[in-house]
């Protein structure tokens, strides 16, 4: 039975990749000329010139002639699959960082080892013992613990047999050290990934229980840092400290571990990494952010896009910082060229919700600018994007009222109030209602009573004001959020 996934692996392939199996396939008919390989060149081809389409059997039997699809499907996937293993592309510095092709290549290397000695004959022991000591040393100095383990075992059953008790209890003695490594390193990248997914996908904790886990995380980490001295675990241990005490609101702090994450990663090539160290620049660059150093956060943003490839998402979620930090800063023009850049970005998906945020962000920016008529168009398109999906399509019904006031268009400011009240009583309860946003709209509605002018005696206008510029609370302003002009600022400005 065939993976029902090849066509779409195939269609995915990168162009460098394409070009890759296409070689090797041709070498491959070249060495064997058979029908099937044929074969299975045609089949590549249609495959990657019909890309976006969904292809069925019926369409590779009108293409290929062929009725045993499966067949010719599965010989063509692990022809792919020997393709993208050579060492031509499993080496390339230029996608893989030195410690990845160092990994790719020792589990190579052991794969051939295991092979091997299920067809051992006495001119290959010496080879493979050489072999497994070269994947061992390698294996320790980059603290690839999963391989190292494998590779110990391996002797172990191999050469410690051979060479008699104390060699195989020697190594036994090491494996108990590695493996207990190998259990410290996958726990501390547990907690570290259980944080992630917290702060990005689900929230399954609250702030509270949040810092309790970093705090049982922490102390764990730092027992089995002392005990392994391995710098991955100290690696991950330094991102949960500076996420500790961006928890608490402690940006100096989190700002000083951040740049010691930095000179760890620098200084040890075992955890070395380019995405590793654009990452710690864009936490960085947050905290600067955070911490109202915008020029600094500035240089941050940008280190960290030297560190990813120009075209991958995470250059293009850096570039993203960048806009933050200029329009934090009052750099519009610099903020608005961020924003084309992200616009043509090759990883971004330009449809619904992503197109939607940047073109909202445009809105913004001539919203800061004061010039309010371009603000309304690009925020009309943005809306027509969005329509009445969920996440930030409070904010973007905020800030149409927020024109119309300025544009002193009352009656469509009102009607617009009442279609987000509906659209709140409609919704129902879900995140994107936040108590900020419940306070905004009331907050409006009390404008509203005096044609949306601010009269500095309304006491509940006041105190909504006094809840909405509240530090700390569940009512504050926060950074990165979908609220770019601050709702209380632009009120008290009135």
């Amino acid at each position: 039975m065939a993976n029902p996934h090849i066509i779409s692996f195939i269609q995915g392939l990168s162009h460098l990749e394409a070009r890759l199996v296409e070689e090797h396939l041709n070498k491959s008919h070249s060495l064997f000329d058979g029908k099937n390989e044929v074969l299975e060149i045609k089949l590549f081809k249609y495959i990657i010139q019909h890309k976006k389409e969904l292809i069925s059997d019926e369409m590779i039997i009108s293409e290929t002639g062929v009725k045993r699809v499966t067949d010719l499907k599965n010989n063509l996937y692990s022809k792919v699959l020997e393709a993208i293993t050579l060492d031509k592309y499993i080496l390339n510095n230029e996608l893989f960082n030195e410690a990845d092709a160092i990994s790719f290549s020792l589990k190579k290397k052991l794969l051939v080892c295991k092979v091997s000695i299920r067809i051992l004959s006495q001119g290959k022991t010496e080879a493979i013992h050489e072999l497994l000591n070269e994947i061992i040393s390698k294996a320790k100095e980059y603290e690839m613990y999963d391989t190292l383990v494998e590779a110990l075992h391996t002797k172990k059953y191999f050469g410690g047999i051979r060479t008699g008790s104390k060699e195989f209890e020697d190594i036994n003695t090491e494996l108990r050290l590695f493996e207990e490594c190998c259990k410290a390193v996958f726990n501390a990248a547990d907690n570290y990934y259980r944080l992630i997914l917290n702060n990005e996908f689900v929230k399954t904790l609250s702030k509270t229980e949040a810092a309790e886990h970093l705090t049982v995380s922490i102390k764990q980490m730092e027992m089995d840092y002392k005990k392994t001295r391995s710098e991955q675990i100290n690696y991950y241990l330094h991102i949960l400290y500076f996420s500790f005490y961006e928890n608490q609101k402690d940006f100096k702090t989190a700002i000083e571990y951040c740049n010691k994450l930095i000179l760890i990663i620098k200084k040890n090539k075992a955890i070395y990494r380019s995405e590793r160290m654009g990452f710690a620049y864009t936490n960085l660059c947050q905290y600067n952010t955070f911490a109202g150093r915008y020029s600094e956060a500035l240089k941050n943003a940008k280190k960290s896009q030297q560190y990813y490839l120009e075209d991958s998402f995470n250059n293009a979620v850096s570039k993203e910082q960048e806009f933050y930090t200029n329009f934090y800063n009052k750099n519009y023009p610099a903020a608005n060229k961020c924003l084309n850049q992200l616009l043509s970005h090759s990883k971004i998906d330009t449809g619904e919700f992503r197109r939607s945020k940047f073109v909202y962000y445009h809105a913004c920016v001539y919203f800061a600018e004061g010039d309010f008529k371009e603000a309304l168009h690009l925020l009309n398109k943005s809306l027509e994007i969005e329509k009445d999906k969920t996440r930030w399509n409070i904010s973007l019904r905020i800030l149409n009222i927020m024109i119309f006031i300025e544009m002193n268009k009352i009656n469509e400011a009102s009607y617009s109030l009442e279609s987000l009240r509906k659209y709140i009583e409609r919704t129902g309860k879900t995140d994107e209602l936040s108590a900020r946003n419940l306070l905004v709209v009331k907050l409006l509605r009390e404008l509203e009573k005096e044609g949306f002018e601010y009269n500095r005696e309304n006491k509940t206008v006041n105190s909504s004001l006094e809840r909405l510029t509240e530090e700390n609370s569940e009512t504050s302003w926060e950074y990165f959020s979908s609220e770019l002009i601050p709702f209380h600022k632009w009120v008290a400005g009135k």
